[in-house]
C-alpha cells in the first residue's frame, strides 16, 4: 500500500479510539461538574460490574473478564478501595482470600456515574435511528471479535 492510498483511507482503529476518548472525556467532564470525579470512567465501569454481580467477586477473576493487565487491575482496585468505593473483606476466615464489596459510597457513585453515562450516550446518539445504532453495535462487536482472533493468529504465527 502506498502512502497516498494510506492517507486517503479512514482508519477504523483511529476513529474508534478517537470516539472512545471523546465519549470518555464527555463523561468525565460531566462527572467533574457534578462533583463526582472520584475516579476514572474505567473505574466507574468496574464498579457498575461489581454492583450487578450476584456471586462473590475476587480480584483474580476480573483479569479474564476485563482483559486488563494484572498490574492495571491491581491499581484500579487499590484506587477504588482508597477512595472508599469498595472494600475487600476476608472470606471464610482465610485472610488471603478477599471478596470485593461495594460500599454505600460506591453505590451512590455508581448511581451518579451511570446517569452521567446514559446522558452522554443519549446526547451522542441523537438524530441516529435505533436501527443505525443496532447496526453500529453489531459491526463493532464483529470487529472486536476479529481483533481478538487476529491477536491469537499473530501469537500462533510467532510460535511457528
Amino acid at each position: 500500500m502506498c502512502a497516498k492510498e494510506f492517507d486517503n483511507k479512514t482508519h477504523i482503529g483511529f476513529l474508534c479510539g478517537s470516539i472512545g476518548r471523546e465519549v470518555k472525556d464527555a463523561i468525565n467532564r460531566g462527572a467533574s461538574d457534578n462533583k463526582m470525579d472520584l475516579c476514572t470512567t474505567k473505574n466507574g465501569w468496574l464498579i457498575g460490574y461489581f454492583v450487578r454481580q450476584k456471586e462473590p467477586i475476587f480480584q483474580k477473576d476480573l483479569e479474564k473478564i476485563f482483559h486488563f493487565p494484572k498490574s492495571t487491575l491491581a491499581d484500579m482496585i487499590q484506587t477504588l478501595e482508597r477512595d472508599g468505593l469498595i472494600a475487600k473483606v476476608p472470606v471464610d476466615g482465610d485472610g488471603r482470600k478477599k471478596q470485593i464489596v461495594v460500599t454505600d459510597k460506591g453505590m451512590e457513585f455508581n448511581h451518579l456515574i451511570e446517569n452521567q453515562i446514559l446522558e452522554v450516550e443519549e446526547y451522542v446518539t441523537k438524530d441516529i435511528s435505533e436501527e443505525e445504532i443496532a447496526t453500529v453495535i453489531r459491526v463493532l462487536e464483529k470487529m472486536q471479535q476479529n481483533a481478538r482472533e487476529y491477536k491469537s493468529y499473530v501469537e500462533l504465527k510467532k510460535e511457528d
